[in-house]
């Protein structure tokens, strides 16, 4: 039998001079949650620091934990470092890999390239992606081949991680190469490689939908909603600490969620949890409009046959 729990969390977005994530407690929250659900690791879909060089400690606490810690990552991870710094304070040899873990391959993908030219892509690396937000969110071909052969290769059941949304139903969002994606995706079915679900964080919301007979869960961020017109509903003093506070609705408590996976009997259950907003100051009180991007406060809890998908 083939069964594994894992804590899948995004979002943190620790940068102190910037935002009001009290990271290293948020962290130790959802670490207590992966201890206490029995998880074999945690995952992490991006955004985990703005600058990650600066912040040595808070990377210890996710990789030194009895819970092994795993890094996907996200564009801001870019906004200062460079792409070589980035790898170096994660202690990450590339940004796309894979892990096998109880009978499941687990392939961690990158796709934090842009190609503003054809068949030219370059890694975001200090800040560059916002000059170029149009030809943002690829893979490289290479990296394309290799997420084929890793799939194919595979004697387990594959799950992808990725900051960004890998497929969308709308077909508006998501990465540039999702056609060569959903190619491998399909590709997989019937083999023992098989894709069973996607995983991404990156857009701030809680979400569940089925592509091509395949889960793909949109994981919220730990901390916050990003809203777009600032808000002075916080106390006076946050925002002479924290530059972007004005433009948080901030979770209370940290949001993360427990995936459990048996391949014998098909079972994918999906334990999210529900927060409140710090404050009591959400997305409507601070006079935005959420759009695509729900307000709530939660992650989504479900249980699902994926075999019957």
């Amino acid at each position: 039998m083939s069964r594994v729990t894992f804590t899948v969390f995004s979002d943190l977005h620790h940068h102190p001079q910037w935002y009001k994530s009290d990271a290293p407690e948020r962290l130790a929250a959802i670490q207590k949650r992966a201890v206490d659900s029995g998880s074999d690791f945690l995952l992490h879909l991006g955004d985990f620091s703005h600058k990650p060089s600066a912040y040595p400690e808070l990377i210890r606490q996710y990789r030194e934990f009895c819970v092994p810690g795993y890094f996907v990552l996200g564009n801001h991870e870019f906004d200062i470092d460079s792409y070589e710094t980035v790898l170096s304070a994660m202690g990450l040899e590339n940004g796309y890999y894979y892990f096998d873990r109880s009978g499941f391959r687990f392939i961690v993908l990158d796709e934090n390239y842009f190609s503003d030219f054809p068949g030219i892509y370059f890694h975001y690396s200090e800040r560059n992606y916002f000059d170029h937000g149009p030809y943002r969110d690829w893979m490289p071909p290479e990296e394309i081949d290799w997420l084929r052969e890793t799939v194919k290769n595979s004697p387990y059941p594959c799950i992808l991680a990725s900051h960004a949304m890998l497929d969308f139903t709308d077909g508006k969002r998501g990465v540039k190469c999702k056609d060569e994606v959903r190619e491998i995706i399909r590709n997989s079915r019937g083999t023992p490689g098989e894709v069973i679900l996607c995983l991404n964080g990156h857009y701030h919301r809680s979400g569940l939908d089925i592509i091509d007979h395949v889960l793909r869960l949109d994981v919220n961020s730990a901390t916050f909603n990003w809203v777009p017109e600032p808000h002075y509903l916080f106390p006076e003093e946050w925002y002479k600490e924290y530059e972007c506070v004005g433009n948080m609705v901030i979770y209370k408590e940290p949001l993360s969620t427990v995936i459990t996976i048996d391949s014998d009997t098909g079972e994918m259950i999906f334990e999210g949890v529900e927060s409140s907003f710090v404050c009591d100051v959400s997305t409507e009180k601070s006079g935005n409009s959420s759009g695509y991007r729900l307000c709530k406060a939660e992650n989504i809890s479900a249980k699902i046959n994926y075999k019957k998908l």
